[in-house]
C-alpha cells in the first residue's frame, strides 16, 4: 500500500513540474519523476515483465531526450549562411 501512495504522489509531483517549469532540462527531469511514478504502478500490480523492460528503456529514452535538445541547442546557436544559387 506504501508503494502505491509514493508511486501516485510521484506522479502529481512529477505532472505539476511538468506543467510549472518552463526549462526544457527541468521537464525532462520531472518527466523522468513521472515515469518512476508509473513504475512504481507496474510493479504493484504484480506486471514485473513489464516492469523490467520499463525500467530498461526509461533510462534511454531520458538519454535520448537531452542529446536531441542539446543538439537542437547547438544548431540554435550556430548561424547558417545562406547559399547562393547557382543558375
Amino acid at each position: 500500500m506504501i508503494l502505491l501512495i509514493v508511486s501516485a504522489v510521484c506522479c502529481i509531483v512529477g505532472a505539476v513540474g511538468v506543467v510549472l517549469h518552463t526549462d526544457i532540462i527541468n521537464k525532462i527531469i520531472m518527466l523522468s519523476i513521472v515515469e518512476i511514478g508509473v513504475l512504481g504502478f507496474i510493479t504493484y500490480y504484480y506486471y514485473l515483465d513489464v516492469a523490467l523492460v520499463a525500467a530498461i528503456t526509461e533510462p534511454i529514452v531520458t538519454i535520448i531526450l537531452l542529446v536531441g535538445y542539446l543538439r537542437y541547442k547547438k544548431l540554435e546557436k550556430k548561424e547558417v549562411k545562406e547559399k547562393t544559387l547557382i543558375p
